[in-house]
């Protein structure tokens, strides 16, 4: 139980390190004077360096002791955050977010692994939705109380949150998470991720749910602009409305182990599936409208956060046991991906936003209908994978 409790936490850090602090965006470009270029790269840096070290981690959450790196990695997240909370220059917080980049990329990859060792396959859906919902509602809650952190303190304030965070997070994995030698056999080189690559079965899993996660991710990056620039929502009702989507994910993944004990695995599976493809054809429409109502927009992509829940938690679990020995990887190729196809994206939407959702929603429609046409077209490797995790 308690180490369900630090994986918890674990995903939780990892969930609230970005959207806590986005709505300090507009302090920070006062205090240090940047364009909006420059305070983004407090982002895009975090994630870059996040993607190459989830990769590396990866590896070495196959080869070597898995406790071990998880320590280290949260002990250089430790510091960047402090860095970041005491950085009296703009360089000094890039500096900071990188090594939050990196420090955050071992405890994001490795904690499903950790966990989901000591779980049967059957059981791995219910436990995986549980840990999204609580995931996601720290995502949801995280903007919400960054706006009002911001508003009542300062930006400093956010980040000395993540670093109290951290802490906590470093005192409960040296207690829960157990010492595990790795496998030595493992190859720590890159071309480790050959025989994942190479698999036509595990990469139209990974592709499937990286195109079925990334919509969320690409709206939740082009929000604060959308709602507060082009709509002209306030800072205090951002929050609400980025997290209204957060909540539902939320919710109706910590419900799905009796969602799918209720209904099966099958069913949950395909209904989940089909509910994407009617809110990607929905949210195309509130596009090519150029709808600019905050409660339509959200209630368009609400319709999409239910609909992701079931696939995205049944299948990714699945993904890890393709190729032996891999668990690692596979849950670092995955998390790469889906990093790499949603930056990707953000800059398509980015470059071609003017003032309005539409950009946003041909993005997302986008991804989702491939997502829907490679899950139907491989059928009978989803019906599979979704079988065994019914059995």
């Amino acid at each position: 139980m308690f180490k369900f409790i630090t994986v918890t936490l674990l995903l939780i850090l990892y969930g609230a390190e970005i959207d806590i602090f986005i709505p300090s965006f507009p302090e920070l470009q006062e205090v240090f004077h940047l364009t909006p270029f420059l305070v983004q790269q407090t982002l895009s840096l975090n994630l870059i360096a996040y993607c190459v070290f989830c990769l590396l981690t990866g590896i070495w959450g196959d080869r070597f002791n898995r406790r071990t790196i998880i320590l280290s990695s949260l002990l250089i997240f430790l510091i960047g955050s402090l860095a970041c909370v005491f950085a009296k220059h703009y360089s000094m917080l890039l500096i900071g977010r990188v090594l939050q980049g990196i420090g955050i990329a071992a405890p994001s990859t490795l904690a499903w692994v950790v966990l989901l060792d000591d779980y049967p396959p059957n059981k791995q859906a219910g436990v995986l939705g549980t840990l999204s919902g609580i995931m996601t509602l720290a995502i949801c809650l995280a903007p919400v109380v960054g706006c009002y952190v911001n508003l009542y303190f300062d930006w400093h304030a956010n980040f000395a949150i993540i670093c109290a965070i951290s802490v906590l997070c470093l005192i409960t994995s040296y207690i829960a998470i157990p010492s595990k030698p790795g496998n030595p056999a493992v190859s720590i080189a890159i071309n480790a991720y050959k025989p994942l690559l190479k698999s036509g079965k595990f990469m139209t899993m990974a592709f499937g749910i990286c195109l079925i996660n990334a919509p969320y991710w690409m709206f939740v990056g082009m929000a604060p602009i959308l709602y507060m620039d082009a709509m002209g929502v306030s800072l205090e009702h951002f929050g609400l409305y980025q997290g209204a989507n957060s909540l539902l994910f939320g919710t109706v993944s910590i419900l799905s182990p009796s969602i799918l004990k209720r209904f099966g695995h099958q069913f949950c599976f395909h209904m989940g599936k089909w509910v994407c493809f009617v809110s990607a054809i929905i949210i195309l429409i509130v596009g090519i409208l150029k709808i600019s109502n905050p409660f339509v927009v959200t209630a368009a992509v609400l319709l999409f956060s239910f609909g992701a829940v079931f696939p995205v938690n049944i299948l990714y679990p699945m993904s890890f046991d393709f190729i032996p020995n891999s668990k690692a990887k596979a849950s670092a190729l995955i998390q790469a991906m889906r990093l790499i196809i949603t930056a990707g994206m953000l800059e398509l939407v980015s470059y071609y936003y003017h003032d309005n959702f539409l950009s946003i929603a041909i993005g997302m429609f986008t991804c989702l209908i491939v997502a829907v046409i490679l899950l139907q077209g491989n059928g009978k490797l989803s019906d599979q994978a979704v079988n065994i995790a019914a059995t």
